[in-house]
């Protein structure tokens, strides 16, 4: 039967196990997808501004009058070779000499640049950063341009470059001047800059991004040799240049190479060919180079380099090694935890079996056959079989029973005397495991020892381990009237028992240390006539307060463990119903010993949960530390949000007239709104770094101010006006007020107003003509950036900081909260929801809002509006922060109760002074 009951309960155990297992791996890989997604969207934003980066560049260099009038030069090829070589270090590597200064200082500046070059129509070089002059009439770039007249710029796909032997890309722009179509302006670029910002975005080791062009050749890849060879992921093959190199070009106008086969997955080339088609999506289970992964994938589009159509793509390999190893540890641990559980109820079990059904019938059956006989008819049976053996089990037991009877009677009064007293014992047991708090645990051990033995006076001793000694807890005195320590209020001036003299021996001569060092239970009818003990502390005692102390009890307290935790010395037991000083009895003694028992392993289980407690405070106090040190801006937010919680919900509890003065919040209640104050914004740890420290408009992973400044830069220094042609031919200081104007509308100082956004339109749709083509002074994404109203942030970056409100919520909701915490998560995720409903992330509002994440929500406002280190704005003084939340208030957004009561309170005032005060 136990057997069937053991196996019942192991299947339960198994299934439940696997279940919750199932349902942890796919919450945790749901999770993983949603994190990888936006670290993609990241990185293309990132590469996507790196490439208008670089094209921008080559194309403010292709309209530079310096440039576009070299390329305008009439001279033979040999005399500009010849006086080229002769004015610059055409033969030494790049440097300020190696070429024409504009170029070498150019390239120089930017570590992605390979070369750059300018040759004229007829495609011979003019300029170069470094190396000599060359002619380039058959390179396939220049046909495409010159030869077949289509004078758009575009970024080439990678190929070996003639100058470093070493895949490329190239980024043209033609070049005009008064005749029309002049020449070509080239830069080669090397991919180890877009290597090093791809790899900086990621920080995990079991992640890694590939970017491929447009033909799905790896221009960026962890490890080096895949850039320094064309690996192309669409055909799956590996280009390189052959050991023997003639150096004429082949009728494309490219090196002859060498191509290998890759045995790379061929959903893999299939999914490279939709990233770079423009589409985005994922592959599960794919082997990449022997290791089992996912793969995200998404395009970069180029329409803004002049490629219409092409694009390059981004894959992001996240290696499932990690889940696996997680997956299998969780199998492991599960079937290991099943198997303890099995084997532990088969032995229990069995034991039980033994031990309540055959030992006990064995013992009985033995004992019936020895018991002792006595005067009284006996069963006789003549036959020696079974019934024989059953006849003489019988007298037994029944010589047994008149014994057992006789001292029934005699115990009968004992038993009436002690029933009381163990009902309240369980009474009193219920209590130790209830409570936590120490000193009111303490108490309650002490009260309940007197109660139970009707004990006059006693002393509570805890062991301090470090010192080895006992120290006084509680003293207390009923007939004196005195009370020390404990929940008394009045602090314990006597000095600790030692438990070994200085020459480490042991104290015995005290009585609860002996009884410490030996867990002997001490029982003395008069200590005045006890000779192994000293005490002259006691009679000392007694006559400066008049009083007799004669009986004692004492008794150590140990935890299951079998480790002291104290003692209980009780004095003087009562006859009940009277005063008269009486022993101890046996039965005190039992009662005392099973109370110390419980008081051990509550005292124990008191002190576990303040650990855990403090532990589980440290724990979520490091996470939010951890937050906070993520951005350099916000050092400090959480804790003062914490601090501005906890400070309005204390005004709240203490609130005697108003709108609060019949609501008081519960410890538990407390301990829920700071623990969700702690954890509010836990959700920012999957909030990229750039966006949390975005301080200007234009910010991201480059600033693009200095686009905007080099565009205006390159037109106030114009030197060519039939060339160059804002509308209405605005002069040096227009232009450079103009661009003022924009750089402090990138810094995100105070609100934009309307007519600064209309001027900003009005400069969007201005065009200057340069060379034979009409570009706009601003394009749309600058101007959607500086057009923000209020903040840094634009539309999709503000979605994705507003995002931490979401994962707060689905972080939190994972942990096990007691019940008394259940609303943590929950709370926590609401501190930027509004009364009128307009707040995220569920626009909750009105009487559904909670006020605990009101108060929340204040907090985080008014600490955001005081605090000194926010990048996008400059301090607001503390008046103007008050101004602000009452028109908060007024149009519906925070509880006006809570700001009335923070002001009426002075509690505010009382947090600018520790907080916002110059230390």
């Amino acid at each position: 039967m136990y057997i069937l009951l053991v196996l019942s309960i192991g299947l339960s155990v198994t299934i439940s196990s696997w279940f919750i297992t199932a349902y942890l791996l796919i919450q945790s890989e749901k999770d993983q997808k949603e994190i990888h997604k936006i670290h993609l969207e990241g990185l293309v934003d990132s590469i996507e501004q790196f490439l208008m980066h670089a094209v921008t560049l080559n194309y403010m260099l292709a309209i530079n009058p310096v440039l576009t009038g070299s390329v305008s030069r009439r001279d033979s090829w040999e005399d500009r070779s010849r006086i080229y070589s002769e004015t610059y270090d055409t033969l030494g590597p790049l440097s300020r000499r190696s070429g024409l200064p504009l170029l070498a200082e150019t390239h120089l500046s930017y570590s992605f640049v390979e070369l750059l070059f300018l040759q004229d129509a007829e495609g011979d070089q003019t300029a170069r950063s470094f190396g000599p002059l060359g002619r380039r009439k058959e390179r396939w770039w220049y046909k495409r341009i010159a030869a077949d007249q289509d004078y758009r710029p575009f970024l080439s796909h990678s190929y070996y470059s003639l100058t470093g032997d070493k895949p490329v890309a190239s980024i043209f722009h033609p070049v005009f001047d008064e005749q029309g179509f002049a020449g070509i302006m080239g830069m080669d670029i090397n991919f180890h800059h877009l290597q090093e910002l791809t790899a900086a975005y990621l920080n995990s080791e079991e992640m890694y991004a590939i970017v491929v062009d447009m033909n799905g050749v790896i221009i960026a890849h962890p490890e080096k040799e895949k850039i320094s060879e064309i690996y192309n992921l669409v055909d799956m093959t590996r280009s390189v240049l052959p050991r023997e190199r003639s150096g004429v070009l082949n009728a494309q106008g490219y090196q002859d190479m060498e191509v290998f086969s890759l045995d790379w997955p061929e959903d893999l080339a299939a999914a490279v060919s939709s990233a770079v088609k423009g589409q985005e999506g994922m592959l599960r289970d794919v082997v990449v180079e022997g290791v089992l992964s996912n793969i995200y994938y998404a395009p970069v589009n180029l329409h803004n380099a002049g490629n219409e159509g092409e694009n390059y793509a981004v894959l992001l390999v996240r290696s499932k090694g990690g889940l696996i190893r997680m997956r299998n540890l969780i199998l492991l641990g599960v079937t290991i935890f099943v198997i303890i559980v099995i084997t532990v109820l088969v032995f229990i079990f069995s034991r039980e079996y033994n031990r309540n059904i055959m030992l006990p019938l064995e013992k009985l059956i033995q004992s019936m056959m020895d018991a002792d006989h006595h005067d009284y008819e006996e069963l006789v049976m003549d036959s020696e079989d079974e019934f024989f053996l059953l006849a003489g089990a019988y007298n037994d037991l029944r010589r047994k029973l008149d014994t057992a009877n006789r001292s029934l009677n005699e115990k009968l009064t004992i038993l009436k005397e002690s029933e009381a007293g163990y009902k309240a014992f369980a009474d009193i047991g219920l209590a130790l495991s209830t409570e936590k708090d120490l000193d009111k645990l303490m108490e309650l051990i002490l009260t309940n020892a007197r109660s139970l033995t009707n004990a006059d006076g006693g002393t509570l001793y805890l062991y301090n381990r470090e010192k080895r000694c006992l120290d006084f807890s509680i003293l207390y005195t009923e007939s004196l009237n005195f009370h020390m320590g404990g929940t008394s209020g009045v602090p314990v001036s006597l000095p600790p028992v030692p438990l070994y003299n200085e020459k480490e021996e042991p104290n015995y001569a005290n009585v609860s240390s002996c009884c410490a060092l030996t867990s002997e239970i001490i029982n003395i009818p008069d200590v005045y006539s006890a000779e192994k003990f000293n005490f002259q502390g006691t009679r000392a005692y007694d006559e400066k307060n008049g009083y007799r102390s004669r009986s004692m009890l004492v008794v150590p307290m140990k935890n299951m463990e079998d480790q002291l935790i104290g003692v209980i010395q009780l004095i003087n037991a009562r006859r009940e119903g009277t005063d008269q000083v009486v022993p101890f009895s046996q039965i005190d003694e039992s009662l005392l010993v099973s109370l110390a028992s419980q008081a051990a392993v509550a005292l124990t289980n008191a002190d576990l949960h303040k650990n855990l407690v403090e532990l589980f405070y440290a724990f979520i106090r490091s996470i939010a530390t951890a937050i906070d040190q993520k951005s350099a801006f916000t050092g400090g937010h959480i804790r003062r949000v914490v601090t501005l919680t906890m400070m309005i919900a204390e005004e709240i509890n203490n609130a005697e007239s108003g709108d609060f003065a019949d609501f008081e919040f519960t410890p538990d209640q407390m301990e829920e709104i700071r623990i969700a104050a702690w954890m509010h914004d836990i959700g920012k740890i999957t909030t990229s770094e750039y966006v949390m420290d975005k301080q200007n408009k234009l910010q991201g992973f480059l600033d693009g101010i200095e686009v905007i400044r080099n565009r205006y830069h390159m037109l106030m220094q114009s030197v060519r006006p039939e060339l160059v042609r804002p509308p209405g031919d605005a002069g040096y200081e227009e232009l450079a007020e103009e661009l003022a104007f924009l750089e402090k509308c990138n810094i995100p100082r105070e609100f934009l107003k309307d007519e600064n956004l209309q001027r900003l339109e009005s400069i969007r749709e201005k065009r200057f003509i340069w060379g034979d083509q009409e570009l706009p002074f601003l394009t749309d994404r600058e101007f959607e950036n500086l057009s923000i109203r209020k903040g840094s942030l634009n539309r999709e970056e503000r979605k994705s900081m507003e995002q931490h409100a979401e994962v707060t919520r689905r972080l939190l909701g994972e942990l096990p909260f007691p019940g008394h915490l259940e609303n943590v998560p929950d709370y926590a995720s609401m501190h930027h929801e509004k009364l009128d409903g307009s707040g995220y992330p569920d626009g909750i509002g009105g009487e559904d809002l909670p006020l605990q994440a009101r108060i929340i929500a204040v907090a985080d406002i008014f600490e955001a509006l005081t605090a000194r280190d926010r990048p996008y704005r400059t301090p607001i003084s503390f008046d103007r922060a008050l101004d602000i939340m009452k028109d908060m208030v007024t149009i519906g957004h925070i509880d006006g109760r809570i700001l009335e009561l923070m002001i009426s309170s002075g509690m505010v005032y009382r947090y600018a002074q520790e907080e916002l005060s110059e230390k």
